[in-house]
């Protein structure tokens, strides 16, 4: 045994004393231990060196990252010189083989030594082949020929370099930063550490660097950390058209320049999102949406959508360019963008393609290639699956609508002497079909019909009942005049249909506008009574509530008359009104009756408006349950 640095020393639990005289290494070497610590030979294979000075090994520090062992036979007798060209040799052929980089610079910065990781690692980016060129490199010119960047993106400074520290005389702490070629814009991440290398008086002669490649750990890190944060994002909306624009914008700036999104749909392969790194390129990247692409072309996105293989073009070239290109405007516009580097990959779920994602290399100068594939394969499988959630959740969105919409009615009439307005809030995101409903129908010249329900539950089951309800009311009133008569009717056909249980509220109200002041009659089948706002603001109910519809067979229910004039409104509404803000607050009775008498004086529109305006009041919330409010106010 030669030498032994201290962290050597601590590699084996203390049984080599740092700097000791060769024959205790000698004495560890033979398997006797030193300081009580027995050592095993063999735990000191395949050693790690630090530094070197001038052919003598010396210790690093204590924050040497390697293990300096260097194990000989006993050197034959001769001159020290030459015992000092042979350990200067063997450390040669150590440091050339260690995996990390290893620089040793001058006062003023000039290489000394480099070892073979170093030229891979800083010299062949730059343009040095060989360990010889890289020493003779000034300086200046490497320092230009690289961008330093700290961990979080940011230029650094030279002189907050650990070896430019350890030059001036500081034990500097590792650091974590990356560098990129400025010539080709590669990059790479390092952890740094730099010790001083001191003369007999204390100054610094010299400083030695190892540099260890991390870009693999980093690499890593970031994928997980961007998929993790694209999973993340994904999931924050269903809105189809703000997802796509969120698949575009996952991989820029980190992984790509442009990312543009391109779906499958009736004419072809569309271009609905695209997103960019440079805000300058806006205008441009407006161009590029709504583009559509020929679903059978056999390079670009719409080979990769209907093969579901990826095409990865670490350079691309003017052939491949016109290839892809739809039509010369296209061409024009990926000609300005300046593609250096690109890739497609698909998005398709279960096997059912849904489109393709392209990425694209322009002014960073990166190169796409096959570790930035297999990321950009992952993002565009997590992609797909939030597009076909966003599709099908507009899907089912519209579906609801359009039966919803159909349970109600589309316009509502224009009816001599009285002023119509209604409002309709579906609960939670809408996608459901509701049990609140409303009519208002005429049933002859002078008279008419006005119906507001609420059926139990929510989707298909309550929207056929709701229909049932609906059309039964309408085929009744042709018949019959009173409301009662109208809902009892309605019992009738729901007990009839043997819904599973399924009932409903329902308030009816005859309105009769042929004489001076408008005649009502008013029944409810378990719904809460309608309501009259008198002109001069005072607020009465009108109707019994009664017996729920659809449960027994001879329901409770009774009309009730009154007559209004001009000014007056009656208000027929659900209990989404009262229980807008349960389970914190309910209306009650009496609360609702000041809410609406407080309203300002209006259109029967800003009325039914402003009921709900107030019952929602304070909820961020959407609410808990559906809101329909059908307003008539007498004209006079």
């Amino acid at each position: 045994m030669a030498f032994a640095n201290r962290a050597a020393h601590r590699l084996v639990g203390g049984a080599f004393p740092v700097a000791e005289e060769r024959d205790v290494y000698a004495r560890v070497a033979a398997g006797a231990p030193v300081s009580g610590v027995p050592f095993p030979l063999d735990t000191a294979r395949g050693p790690r060196v630090l530094s070197a000075s001038g052919g003598r090994f010396e210790p690093a520090g204590d924050a040497a990252p390697v293990a300096v062992l260097t194990l000989d036979e006993r050197a034959e007798p001769g001159s020290q010189r030459d015992e000092r060209e042979r350990l200067g040799r063997e450390l040669e052929a150590i440091l050339a083989g260690v995996a990390d980089a290893v620089l040793a610079q001058d006062p003023d910065g000039t290489l000394v030594y480099v070892n073979d990781a170093a030229v891979r690692l800083l010299g062949v980016p730059s343009g040095y082949a060989d360990r010889a060129a890289l020493l003779a490199a000034d300086p200046r010119d490497l320092a230009a020929r690289l961008e330093v960047l700290s961990e979080d993106g940011r230029p650094l400074p030279a002189e907050r370099l650990p070896g430019r520290r350890a030059l001036a005389g500081e034990d500097p702490e590792p650091m974590t930063l990356r560098y990129r070629v400025r010539a080709t814009g590669a990059s790479r991440w390092m952890r740094v550490k730099a010790q001083p290398v001191r003369d007999a008086t204390g100054r610094v002669t010299r400083a030695i660097n190892v540099v260890e490649d991390i870009t693999d750990l980093k690499q890593v890190e970031a994928t997980l950390r961007l998929l993790a944060d694209a999973s993340r994002s994904l999931a924050g909306s269903l809105d189809y058209e703000e997802t796509l624009r969120h698949v575009a914008s996952l991989a820029v700036p980190d992984l790509a320049d442009w990312c543009m999104v391109d779906v499958l749909g009736e004419r072809g392969l569309e271009r609905m999102a695209v997103a960019h790194a440079d805000p300058a390129l806006a205008g441009l990247a407006r161009e590029m949406e709504g583009l559509v692409v020929d679903a059978s072309g056999t390079e670009g996105p719409a080979a990769v959508a209907r093969t579901g293989r990826s095409e990865l073009h670490p350079h691309v070239d003017e052939t491949h360019l016109r290839r892809a290109a739809v039509d010369p405007r296209h061409h024009e516009l990926v000609t300005q963008l300046g593609v250096r580097s690109s890739a497609n990959v698909p998005l398709s779920v279960r096997g059912e393609p849904l489109g393709a994602m392209t990425l694209v290399i322009t002014t960073s100068g990166r190169v796409l290639g096959a570790e930035q594939l297999g990321v950009l394969e992952e993002l565009g499988r997590r992609a797909a699956v939030a597009i076909d959630s966003a599709q099908q959740y507009s899907q089912r969105s519209a579906i609801a609508r359009t039966l919803q919409n159909s349970l109600l009615p589309p316009v509502l009439p224009e009816i001599t002497g009285l002023d119509a307005g209604a409002v309709y809030r579906p609960a939670g995101d809408g996608t459901g079909v509701g049990g609140d409903f409303y009519d208002l129908f005429t049933v002859a010249e002078d008279e008419w019909i006005a119906v507001i329900g609420d059926v139990c539950g929510k989707g298909a089951e309550a929207a056929a009942v709701t229909a049932l309800a609906r059309y039964t009311i309408r085929s009744a009133a042709v018949r019959r005049r009173s409301p009662g008569a109208i809902l009892r009717w309605l019992n009738d056909a729901m007990l009839r249909q043997d819904r599973d249980g399924r009932f409903c509220t329902i308030a009816c109200v005859h309105i009769d506008t042929s004489r001076p002041r408008i005649r009502l009659a008013a029944a409810c089948g378990g719904h809460p009574p309608a309501l009259l706002r008198r002109a001069g603001g005072e607020v009465e109910e009108l109707g019994a509530p009664g017996t729920l519809l659809g449960l027994v067979a001879d329901p409770a229910i009774e009309d009730r008359m009154t007559e209004i004039g001009p000014g007056d409104t009656l208000l027929l509404y659900t209990d989404g009104v009262t229980e807008a803000r349960a389970p914190e607050h309910m209306l009650g009775p009496e609360e609702l009756h000041a809410v609406l008498g407080a309203l300002p004086g209006g259109s029967a529109q800003a009325l039914a408006d402003g009921l709900v305006a107030a019952a929602l009041r304070g909820s961020p919330a959407p609410p808990r349950d559906d809101i329909a409010v059908l307003a008539l106010r007498a004209r006079g």
